[in-house]
C-alpha cells in the first residue's frame, strides 16, 4: 500500500513511508510488551490509543521545549525588541495530555512596566495555554455544551483532556477573545461566503427570550426565588447568597430564501441583556450588506412578531445601511392566526365552522393582499352588534390589526420570495439560547454568558471552522532573534 506524503513550503514531495513503518513497528512492539500477543483486539486497540497519546504528548512537549530553548536573551516579537524577564515551568494542555515546558517571559525594552509576553507561546500559536488542536475542540465544545460534557466526550474518544475547571477556563478565555474580535473576524469569514444562486431575498428578524441569571443578594434580604434548602454542610466556606432571576436575551437571524420563501442559508445571533442588541444588529446588517454586494437584486425583508421595541431596533439598524434603499415588513403569520382564532371563539360557537373560516382566510392570505382589510371590516361589524366583555376582547384584536395591517400582506411577501413566518427566529431562541443557556441547575453571570453566546452564534451560523482559523492568528506573532 502506498504511503501518505505531504508537501513542504517549497512544494517538494516528502516521502514519510520509512518513518511511518518504523513508528508502526515500534507501536506494535510496545502494545505486545504491555498486553501480550494473545490479548483481545479491543484491549489492544485501547492500549494502542493510550500509547499513541503518550507518544504524541512526548513529541509535542519536546517540540515546545525546543522552541523555548531557541529563544535567547533578546528577541524581536513582531519587530519589537524584548528582553528576558522571568523563568518559569508551565503545564500546557493538549489532546494527548499535559505538556510541561520551561520557558521565559519577555518584556519590551525601553517600556516601563510593559506587559509580559511568552515568545514560545506566540511562536507555537498556543491559545489560553492550550495547543491549537485542543483549543479548536474546546471552542466547538463550549459553543455546544458545558465543560463536563466536553470532558466526557474527549475521554470517551480515548483522549487525555485537562480537568473540567481548566476546560471551563480555556473555553471562557477563547470566548472572550472571540467576543472582542467577532466583528473583525466575521468580516473575513463573510468575505469568503457565497450567496446561493437560488436566493431571491434576504430576511432578518429580532426577538427576545429569557435566561436564568445569577445575581448577588443584598445582606439580610430574603430570597427572591424559591430554593431547595441545603442539608449537606459545606466543606469550605459557604458561597455568598444569590438569587436566580430570568432576564431577557436578544436573538437575531438573517435568512437567504428562494422563490418559495424557503431558507437556504441562516445566520443566528444572540446577546445577553447586559450586552444589549446593538452588536448583533450591526452583524446582522453586515450580513445583509455582504449579500447585496454580491446580488443587488435581492429583496430585503423583516419578518418578526409585533413587539414595537423590536421593530424600532431593526428599522433603526436598516436605516443606517446605504445599500438598503427600502425593505418589506411582515408580522409573523402564526401570531396573526392565533389572534384570529381567539376572535372566532368569541363570535362563532361551532368549532367546525371556526375551522372552516380560518382555513378560508389562510387560502385568501396566499392570493390576495386585501384579505386583512376584509377581515378588519368584518370584525368591526361584529363589534358593533356586541357588548360587554366580548367587545373588549374584539377591540383589542381590532386595534392590533389596525396598527399592523400593512405588514399583513402575505401574498405580496410570497411573490418576492420572502417568508411569511418568523419560524427561523423563533427556532433560534431555542437552538441558540435555550439549548446552551437553559437546563436544570444552569444559571449565568454576564462574564460567562456573553462569551458562550458569541461562540454559540458562530457555531449555529455554520461559521466555526473558518472563524477558528482567523481566531488562531490572534494568538501568534513573528518571533526573530535580535541582532
Amino acid at each position: 500500500m502506498k504511503t501518505v506524503a505531504h508537501r513542504s513550503a517549497n512544494d517538494e514531495c516528502i516521502d514519510v513511508g520509512a518513518p511511518m513503518s518504523a513508528l508502526t513497528s515500534a507501536l506494535r512492539e510496545a502494545v505486545d510488551a504491555k498486553v501480550g500477543e494473545g490479548a483481545s483486539f479491543g484491549k489492544r486497540e485501547e492500549v494502542a490509543l493510550e500509547l499513541m497519546n503518550e507518544a504524541g504528548r512526548r513529541c509535542l512537549e519536546e517540540d515546545l521545549q525546543g522552541i523555548a530553548d531557541r529563544h535567547e536573551e533578546h528577541v524581536l516579537i513582531d519587530d519589537v525588541l524584548h528582553r528576558r524577564h522571568e523563568p518559569g515551568e508551565v503545564t500546557y494542555h493538549s489532546l494527548c495530555g499535559g505538556l510541561v515546558v520551561k520557558r521565559y517571559t519577555y518584556r519590551a525594552v525601553g517600556e516601563r512596566n510593559a506587559p509580559t509576553a511568552v515568545a514560545m507561546e506566540l511562536e507555537a500559536g498556543l491559545m489560553e495555554r492550550a495547543t491549537p488542536a485542543l483549543a479548536g475542540r474546546i471552542c466547538l465544545g463550549y459553543a455546544k455544551t458545558h465543560s463536563r460534557s466536553i470532558e466526557e466526550d474527549l475521554r470517551s474518544s480515548f483522549r487525555v483532556p485537562p480537568s473540567r475547571s481548566t476546560i471551563e477556563r480555556i473555553g471562557k478565555g477563547l470566548g472572550k477573545e472571540a467576543q472582542s474580535a467577532v466583528a473583525r473576524v466575521e468580516a473575513y469569514v463573510r468575505a469568503g461566503e457565497q450567496v446561493p444562486k437560488e436566493a431571491v431575498a434576504v430576511s432578518i428578524g429580532l426577538d427576545r427570550t429569557s435566561v436564568p441569571m445569577e445575581e448577588d443578594r443584598m445582606p439580610g434580604e430574603p430570597p427572591a426565588t424559591r430554593r431547595k434548602k441545603r442539608t449537606k454542610p459545606y466543606e469550605r466556606q459557604a458561597p455568598a447568597p444569590v438569587d436566580v432571576n430570568y432576564r431577557m436575551a436578544y436573538v437575531g437571524t438573517v435568512s437567504m430564501t428562494d422563490k418559495d420563501g424557503e431558507c437556504l442559508v441562516g445566520r443566528r445571533y444572540a446577546a445577553s441583556a447586559s450586552e444589549g442588541p446593538q452588536g448583533i444588529l450591526r452583524r446582522m446588517v453586515a450580513d445583509v450588506r455582504g449579500a447585496l454586494r454580491q446580488n443587488p437584486e435581492l429583496e430585503v425583508g423583516v419578518m418578526q412578531d409585533g413587539a414595537p421595541e423590536m421593530w424600532n431596533l431593526v428599522r433603526g439598524a436598516l436605516d443606517g445601511e446605504p445599500l438598503v434603499d427600502s425593505w418589506r415588513e411582515g408580522i409573523d403569520r402564526y401570531h396573526l392566526n392565533k389572534r384570529l382564532g381567539e376572535v372566532l371563539r368569541v363570535v362563532e360557537s361551532d368549532e367546525a365552522q371556526r375551522k372552516v373560516q380560518l382555513e378560508s382566510w389562510q387560502d385568501d392570505f396566499d392570493t390576495n393582499d386585501a384579505t386583512i382589510d376584509d377581515i378588519e371590516t368584518w370584525l368591526l361589524d361584529e363589534i358593533a352588534c356586541r357588548d360587554g366583555e366580548e367587545v373588549e376582547t374584539l377591540n383589542e384584536h381590532a386595534t392590533f390589526i389596525d396598527n399592523n395591517k400593512d405588514r399583513m400582506r402575505y401574498a405580496g411577501l410570497r411573490e418576492v420570495g420572502l417568508p411569511v413566518g418568523s419560524g427561523v427566529t423563533e427556532g433560534a431562541c431555542g437552538t441558540v439560547v435555550g439549548d446552551r443557556a437553559k437546563g436544570k441547575g444552569r444559571r449565568w453571570r454576564p462574564e460567562g454568558l456573553d462569551p458562550a453566546f458569541t461562540l454559540r452564534s458562530i457555531y449555529c451560523s455554520d461559521r466555526m471552522p473558518q472563524f477558528c482559523k482567523h481566531l488562531k492568528s490572534r494568538y501568534t506573532a513573528t518571533i526573530r532573534a535580535a541582532a
